[in-house]
């Protein structure tokens, strides 16, 4: 998946019909799964730009893959929108998405979510560096890294 991927989550063929046509609109490529198996395999295999999630899945509860998503290394850092009519869920979800949006939904309100999301998404490139503790600096490309004593606490002294 390329940068501007996005990835929808939604046993409901409806739903991903209308999002897959909405988003293509907006210029988006789109992939879809509608259970959270598949997305995991999806989304693990090729990171999407962001997930369109619904947590009302067969087999495997959104919130159980949105939890899956958010602790797996290769799909930590993408960003994850919650859709569900459930309240409940809503909230519980709001803790680890990145935006939660209630269905029925506004489709300009959820564009709107999906741009600030994407917006506020980490940049896809990471540059690396490495640390060597006991000399305290390492360069490396260019990049410098440096151990850092904290400060020490004179307040109390």
């Amino acid at each position: 998946m390329n940068a501007s991927t996005v990835l929808i989550v939604d046993d409901d063929p409806w739903i991903r019909l209308l999002l897959h046509d909405l988003l293509t609109d907006e210029g988006y490529a789109v992939e879809e799964a509608s259970n959270g198996s598949a997305a995991l395999r999806l989304a693990q295999r090729h990171p999407p730009a962001l997930v369109l999630l619904d947590l009302v899945l067969p087999e495997q509860s959104g919130l159980a893959l949105l939890t899956e998503l958010k602790s797996t290394r290769a799909t930590a850092h993408v960003p994850v929108i919650a859709v569900t009519a459930r309240t409940d869920l809503l909230v519980r979800a709001a803790e680890l998405a990145d935006a939660v949006v209630a269905k029925p939904f506004d489709i300009e309100e959820l564009l709107a979510k999906i741009s600030a999301v994407r917006s506020a998404a980490p940049c896809d490139e990471v540059h690396r560096f490495s640390v060597d503790l006991p000399r305290r600096h390492q360069p490396r490309g260019g990049f410098q890294a440096r151990a850092i004593s904290p400060p020490s606490d004179t307040a109390g002294a």
